[in-house]
């Protein structure tokens, strides 16, 4: 069974803007970035299509869904990281206006949460319980067959860290690109890298 990984397209939002879990709108070019992708799809379609239920992921899904005649499946647990009160506003105003918060969460990203938000253990812990559901389809069954999921950065270096066994520092060093996709492959009960941020779907 592969996993195919796809960060979803460019939101419509002024730079700087912490995007987190706002209900950001897919930008223009989002939109053209995911049919691009979409198209460069070989082979029979993915079996599922998971995505994340903010909007921007819900949006980009659609392009997917529509390449592959599939029903998106939405899940929380494939949300970015929530940053609370600080989802959609612009990074430079936070650190102006709350220096010591945006202190603390800058020294320690990973045990700390922003105000209202959510702290990486919390992510990783329920990145950690999608991927026991997808277990929980017996996906060593599925064989040869492919699984697409669509999700935000912070969300797929969590991913990665939990399948990889990397600490969320390691992780925090992998770059994923809007609207290019990962795969990871499914061989003795543990999952192997097969490629990392393409911006076309490649062969499994």
């Amino acid at each position: 069974m592969e996993l195919v990984l796809v960060r979803c397209g460019a939101a419509d939002a002024a730079p700087g803007i912490l995007a987190g879990q706002a209900p950001l709108p897919l930008a223009d070019r989002g939109f053209a970035a995911l049919e691009r992708l979409a198209a460069s799809w070989i082979g029979p379609s993915p079996r599922l299509l998971y995505c994340s239920d903010l909007r921007r992921a819900r949006q980009g899904a659609q392009v997917l869904a529509a390449r592959f005649a599939l029903d998106a499946l939405p899940d929380p647990r494939l949300r970015a990281l929530d940053l609370g009160r600080w989802n959609g506003a612009n990074f430079g105003a936070v650190g102006a206006q709350q220096p010591q918060a945006w202190r603390d969460w800058n020294a320690d990203w990973v045990g700390h949460a922003p105000p209202g938000g959510e702290r990486w253990l919390e992510l990783a812990a329920r990145v950690r319980a999608w991927l026991a559901g997808l277990a929980d389809r017996d996906l060593p069954a599925m064989g040869e067959q492919r699984v697409l999921a669509l999700t935000h950065e912070s969300t797929l270096r969590a991913l990665l860290s939990e399948v990889l066994e990397l600490s969320p520092q390691a992780a925090q060093r992998l770059r994923f690109e809007p609207a290019c996709a990962s795969a990871l492959r499914l061989e003795a009960a543990r999952f192997e890298v097969s490629y990392l941020n393409s911006p076309q779907f490649l062969p499994p």
